[in-house]
């Protein structure tokens, strides 16, 4: 949040126009507008006099000083409004905490937290390390924080030939004869064909680059070295999200960093893909009830339309 911006959301909250605003510090509302608007900046003295106007702690409005203790207090609030930062107490200390899903910049920040603790504890010194491997170490790790996310983006820029790789080399795994799927019906066989094997994998339904999505995620590591039994079924139901897109359906794959580790992410803004894994995620969440009936075979029977109808 910009200075303006700032100046803008108390002036509002205290319900004060700009005018206003103006007269009570000695400018006319046109300066006002041209601060809340980022064209001109107050000087120190008058940012005072402003704060004082709108009944707030200088510190709101001014820039982070991390050598006061009120200041870092506010840059903490201005994370919790935009990104849902708060603190759970344990015992006697506070742990910084992030809701995912509830603000969507937030998602982000915690796959930073997550690659930030798995370079931490990858670079943490070792008992039988000499002095100078504990220094490269050290330095090491003050350029990762120095080149973030620079290194974020080179670590999945890399993955994305890796995933590149794995999908040429398991593809020989497809059968010679494979027809094409055409209903989502046979892309939901195919689904719950992994669910059946023990598959380790994730579905949601996320918003995705402002569009809400049905996503798949699975670890690259681990379909990377599974069996062949188990890429052959992941690579069957990979080709049918491609099946769907050579109907028409907008389909997505890329590398994504989830909770530290590299995932191969498939997912579709399609209403009809969206419906499906709202309807199976429900089916795993009345799985665990002991009044659970099956419904698979209905919810097939819905799904049991034509692709190209959706497309």
């Amino acid at each position: 949040m910009t200075l303006g911006d700032k100046i803008r959301k108390y002036r509002t909250l205290k319900g004060l126009t700009q005018a206003q605003l103006g007269s009570m510090v000695k400018l006319t509302g046109d300066r006002i507008r041209q601060y809340e608007n980022d064209v001109r900046k107050p000087k120190d003295g008058k940012l005072f006099e402003i704060a004082d106007a709108l009944d707030v702690n200088p510190s709101t409005l001014a820039e982070p000083d991390f050598d006061d203790p009120i200041s870092v207090m506010h840059v903490l609030f201005e994370l919790e409004d935009i990104y849902g930062l708060h603190f759970e107490k344990v015992g006697d200390n506070y742990q910084l905490a992030f809701s995912k899903g509830e603000y969507s910049s937030a998602n982000w920040i915690i796959e930073g937290l997550a690659a930030w603790v798995k370079k931490r504890d990858e670079l943490q010194p070792d008992i039988n390390d000499s002095n100078s491997t504990i220094a490269d170490k050290k330095n090491d790790y003050i350029r990762w924080k120095a080149r973030y996310p620079y290194n974020f983006a080179e670590e999945i820029t890399s993955n994305f030939a890796l995933v590149q790789k794995f999908n040429e080399d398991a593809s020989s795994l497809l059968p010679s004869g494979r027809q094409p799927i055409t209903r989502f019906s046979e892309f939901y066989r195919s689904l719950l064909a992994l669910e059946d094997a023990g598959v380790k994998f994730t579905i949601s339904v996320d918003e995705i680059i402002g569009k809400r999505s049905a996503a798949f995620y699975i670890e690259l590591d681990y379909i990377m070295n599974s069996s062949d039994e188990i890429k052959k079924l992941y690579t069957g139901f990979r080709q049918c999200w491609y099946d769907m897109k050579e109907i028409g359906i907008e389909i997505h794959e890329s590398p994504v960093p989830v909770n530290g580790n590299m995932n191969i992410l498939l997912y579709s803004d399609n209403i009809q893909l969206i419906a499906l894994f709202h309807a199976h995620i429900r089916h795993l969440e009345e799985k665990k009830s002991p009044m659970y009936e099956a419904e698979i075979e209905d919810t097939l029977q819905i799904f049991n339309v034509p692709i190209k109808e959706y497309a």
